[in-house]
């Protein structure tokens, strides 16, 4: 599992257009440009990551359970950085997915507000301060009302950005998502 992190990392460090959430699935970049190109609370999302000291892979979850994505507690620090990593399902109606996918990304900025959150044990620390824990197979799980919302709000986002008159008088900006992901 480090391994496959820090393979990531070196892959994605010759690259300094990358912004700080990544990913090397196809599906899951679409999923994010969409985020970006239709929904303002998404692109919150990244830019609070992108001036944060939290680098964020996002990578396909594997596996059937009762929810859609999870933010792995394993956390990576080398030095100025921390390093994350998000696990989303990459089947289903995109709204749905990019709305899961905002729900984690407020996660990994709660991290980003948490200094201390340097490994599995501060980060259950940190995560338990901000939210509430249930048992989710073996392990706890953590939840937060901030996530919970961010998830609502980009879901109503993007479905309002879908109706053929909201559309047609909001272009995509590609400079601007470009920029949000170097």
């Amino acid at each position: 599992m480090v391994t496959i992190l820090m393979l990531a990392m070196a892959i994605t460090a010759q690259n300094s257009t990358v912004g700080h959430v990544r990913t090397t699935e196809p599906r899951i970049l679409a999923l994010i440009e969409t985020g970006l190109s239709r929904s303002a609370t998404f692109r919150r999302l990244v830019e609070t990551l992108n001036e944060s000291d939290v680098i964020v892979y996002v990578e396909q979850k594997l596996g059937r359970d009762e929810f859609g994505g999870y933010l792995d507690h394993n956390i990576t620090n080398t030095g100025a950085f921390r390093y994350v990593r998000l696990k989303i399902e990459t089947k289903g109606q995109d709204i749905r997915l990019i709305s899961v996918l905002a729900h984690e990304l407020q996660h990994a900025v709660e991290v980003a507000a948490s200094p201390d959150a340097r490994d599995a044990v501060s980060m259950a620390r940190a995560f338990g301060r901000l939210g509430t824990t249930s048992q989710c197979g073996n392990a706890d799980c953590f939840e937060t009302r901030a996530a919970i919302h961010v998830e609502d709000i980009v879901g109503a986002e993007l479905k309002a950005a879908r109706s053929p008159a909201r559309a047609a008088s909001v272009p995509p900006d590609a400079s601007a998502i470009s920029r949000l992901l170097q």
